[in-house]
């Protein structure tokens, strides 16, 4: 009795603080922002908080450009969803196969994503730049494409597809890692035995592959999904919510309405609306993607 109040004491010194500090930079934000939202005020000290009730709430619902950020927010998650995953997995695959020179490939891949967000913003912002001065239109020219240069981020037609371009890109290597970690996870045995079944390298993958890196697949969802809900540096730091905020998303419209426009309760309501249906999203995405694990 007495070891086993010494190593829960012993877990709990560990686990404390760690918990202190999540309770101090996650838990307690969250119950502020929803405190604030049923206030009215412009977010300094020195003046007083006016009680609204629910009316930040009805204000944000009865606005278009919030219902513009939450449309913008949904095809942030398809496209980071699909390519994310096809490139991120795809890329693992082929790692797995393909042996020689494979750390190598998973540096240049990862690099992305240790790369901070306001840097990749302001490479990419040097690759859309307009005329002859953006890389991709200087691309475009040579190759005898320049019907199709445009000022990408001003552009409203190519503004917020060039933005999740930029995000893929920034992103999909944390998805070459987990998926390669969970292939070599798989054991030569199964995939040799369906070999010697007949089964051609598609049946492979289909019936064999995906099915036991499910789990790992599942928490790529997870993180794209909640990702992209709170997406912010990337979109700011290239559009800044423009052009004429049609490339708005929740957490860009959230700083706008809060620190521009001094409306810190309908900021605060953006901030619970964004972390309600990202919990929402994230549970009903593992609820879908729900089977039974596979045991080899």
């Amino acid at each position: 009795m007495d070891s086993l109040r010494r190593n829960k004491a012993f877990i709990i010194s560990f686990l404390l603080p760690a918990f202190l500090v999540y309770t101090l930079l996650a838990v307690i934000p969250i119950i502020q922002s929803v405190y604030f939202s049923f206030f009215s005020w412009p977010g300094i000290s020195k003046i007083p908080m006016k009680f609204v009730g629910l009316a930040n709430f009805k204000n944000m619902l009865s606005s278009a450009g919030f219902w513009l950020s939450i449309k913008n927010v949904l095809w942030f998650i398809f496209l980071n969803l699909i390519f994310q995953i096809a490139m991120g997995y795809g890329l693992a695959i082929l790692l797995v196969r393909c042996w020689k020179g494979y750390k190598a490939f998973k540096v240049a891949f990862f690099f992305p994503v240790v790369l901070p967000l306001t840097a990749s913003a302001l490479l990419w912002k040097f690759i859309y730049f307009p005329n002859d001065i953006g890389v991709l239109n200087q691309f475009l020219m040579f190759f005898g494409l320049d019907k199709l240069t445009t000022a990408w981020l001003v552009n409203s037609k190519t503004a917020l597809n060039a933005v999740i371009a930029a995000n893929v890109w920034t992103g999909f290597g944390y998805h070459v890692v987990i998926g390669f970690a969970a292939l070599l996870g798989i054991p030569d045995e199964i995939m040799e035995s369906a070999a010697l079944d007949g089964a051609n390298g598609f049946q492979r993958l289909v019936k064999f592959t995906l099915p036991m890196i499910w789990e790992a697949i599942k928490i790529s969802v997870v993180l794209i999904i909640t990702g992209s809900m709170k997406n912010f540096d990337i979109v700011f730091v290239m559009t800044e919510g423009g052009p004429n905020g049609l490339t708005h998303v929740p957490s860009t419209l959230l700083y706008y309405e809060a620190f521009k426009y001094d409306h810190y309760g309908l900021g605060s309501a953006i901030a619970v609306f964004i972390f309600v249906v990202s919990l929402f999203l994230a549970l009903i995405s593992l609820r879908l993607m729900q089977r039974e694990a596979i045991e080899y």
